[in-house]
């Protein structure tokens, strides 16, 4: 099968897997929340209260004190492109030409993504029922964020039965300061966290119960986990290890082969999706892995965890001295699992050709956050074994401890607060902008633009720039199709100094035709502008 072809067949074909898949996940999800509830009655009204709590300090936090901005650009506008396109038009492709017309979007040229398309499908479940708002994405991630605070705590109890570690574990959380800025942000990285925890969770309460309702649920939600970014498939190697080591009866069991085939019955999609995307080069050089990148990216990023600059040092001691000194003979299985899951996630990207958390400027710090879950619930073990070594010693250690995390968090705000830097800052100030553009254009317009998405969200139709280079004339025909006006939105690309393809194509429309320059901008050396195509 040509890739054109498997692009346009996965682009209606994952769409429906996926939808399957989450309906299964939420009857699956339904059927098993009194096993979930069962924990909670467990750990008392008191714990559950101070969990909710936790949960709703992350969902304030996470919103209030970092400011509402994309990071990754302009990946969180395709993203948003996808929804919009699956939840109008039940097609996982991002719209490069669309017109509205009544309100309703017409998509003329689209485009299959490389990335997964789950997080793609949960946004267009979120713009089929309440319209499209890139608001609604900013408020979801931050809902995700409370949400797994409270995974890690199920995941902490179950593995460790310690109330106060997994408590700690919850808070700890909350406070990493890459945490605050990625979860309010539009990227894919908040939802990917949530459900490979959603995935380990469900293994542990299978385990807890052993009753084939709770293999659904655990099928599911590993299947769907699957789908978010292509390094997703490494969190069935952690359940893997989860079952070698606490239940390798599982496979013996009949139900584990009827849920294994559900399991690759949901599972096509992906697997087709990074079939058919096997040769995307996802913007290297040269090599996507190699040994080469080894050195530079094990040096920077185990510093990362050391230097006390984008995470704290002193959680970095709580986790390592909860590796080293919780229990050791107890939990030597939990914490194997545990170190297994941080490895997998952090050492994937020793190897990847922009997994240093230094990569363009920091942008690539989001990685990390695909290792915080282990990482946390072994900063709540390590504030546990030192509570434990202290209480008889050292009154109030509880309090002194949480006043400690909190005092430490302070000096982390103003890296909170901080913005995306070099390129992307010239990106960020692009789509800032691009918004302000949107208010000066008239109803029954269009916009020539390199990125058509960030226009299409907000209700304005939009073409690719490139589009009057490769269709001369193009320009000319939507002149007497739009008695708004062609407009054409001068921005990052056009005027980006490494890329002289993006450059002609504004340049083309702007040496062609005659323009009227409704509004320009500049940042540093870069121009933003907004020209009305004269007739």
């Amino acid at each position: 099968m040509q890739a054109h072809t498997m692009q346009k067949f996965l682009s209606i074909y994952y769409v429906y897997l996926l939808e399957f898949n989450f309906f299964l996940l939420i009857i699956a999800f339904i059927f098993n929340f009194k096993h979930i509830k069962e924990i909670f009655e467990e750990i008392g009204n008191k714990n559950l209260l101070i969990v909710v709590l936790i949960s709703i300090i992350g969902m304030s936090s996470v919103s209030l004190i970092n400011p509402r901005n994309h990071r990754i650009y302009y990946d969180e506008n395709i993203y948003n492109s996808i929804g919009q396109c699956i939840a109008y038009h039940k097609r996982a492709v991002m719209c490069n030409e669309g017109y509205y017309e009544n309100k309703e979007l017409k998509v003329a040229a689209e485009e299959y993504n490389k990335q997964p398309a789950a997080y793609p499908y949960l946004i267009s479940v979120i713009f089929r029922t309440f319209g499209t708002n890139e608001l609604y994405i900013f408020i979801f991630n931050n809902i995700i964020f409370g949400l797994t605070a409270v995974v890690i705590f199920l995941i902490s109890f179950l593995l460790f039965k310690d109330i106060y570690a997994s408590l700690l574990a919850c808070f700890s959380y909350i406070l990493i300061p890459v945490n605050l800025q990625w979860f309010n942000t539009c990227a894919a990285e908040p939802s990917t966290v949530f459900f490979a925890g959603m995935s380990i969770l469900s293994s542990l309460i299978y385990l807890r119960n052993k009753k084939p309702v709770n293999l659904f649920f655990f099928t599911t939600a590993l299947a769907f986990s699957l789908n978010f970014r292509p390094e997703s498939f490494l969190i069935a190697f952690v359940v893997g290890i989860v079952f070698l080591l606490k239940d390798f009866e599982i496979f013996r069991r009949r139900e584990f082969y009827f849920y294994g085939a559900l399991l690759f019955l949901l599972s096509t999609g992906i697997v087709l999706h990074l079939y058919a995307m096997r040769s995307q080069s996802w913007g290297a050089p040269g090599a996507k892995f190699s040994l080469d990148y080894f050195p530079r990216n094990f040096r920077t990023n185990s510093m990362f965890y050391l230097k006390n600059e984008e995470f704290p040092l002193l959680f970095s001691i709580f986790g390592i001295a909860g590796f080293l000194f919780y229990k050791n003979k107890e939990y030597i299985k939990e914490k194997t699992i545990l170190l297994s899951w941080f490895l997998a996630f952090w050492g994937m990207f020793l190897f990847f050709y922009a997994g240093t958390y230094k990569h363009d400027e920091g942008l690539s710090t989001r990685f990390s956050l695909l290792s915080y879950i282990p990482f946390a619930i072994f900063i709540g073990l390590g504030v546990a074994s030192i509570r434990s070594l202290l209480k008889n010693k050292v009154g109030s250690i509880e309090l002194i401890v949480i006043l400690l995390i909190i005092f430490n968090f302070t000096w982390f705000l103003p890296f909170i607060r901080s913005q995306s830097k070099g390129e992307s800052a010239a990106c960020r100030m692009d789509h800032k902008y691009a918004m302000e553009f949107r208010k000066l254009l008239p109803e029954d317009s269009i916009i020539f633009t390199h990125n058509p998405n960030m226009f299409l969200t907000s209700g304005q139709s939009a073409i690719q720039t490139s589009t009057e280079t490769y269709n001369p004339g193009t320009i000319r025909r939507h002149l007497n199709r739009f008695k708004g006006g062609v407009y054409v939105h001068y921005n990052y690309w056009s005027g980006v100094s490494y890329n002289k393809i993006q450059r002609e194509f504004t340049d083309n429309i702007l040496n062609k035709y005659d323009y009227e320059i409704i509004k320009e901008y500049h940042y540093r050396n870069y121009k933003y502008g907004l020209y009305k195509i004269i007739d």
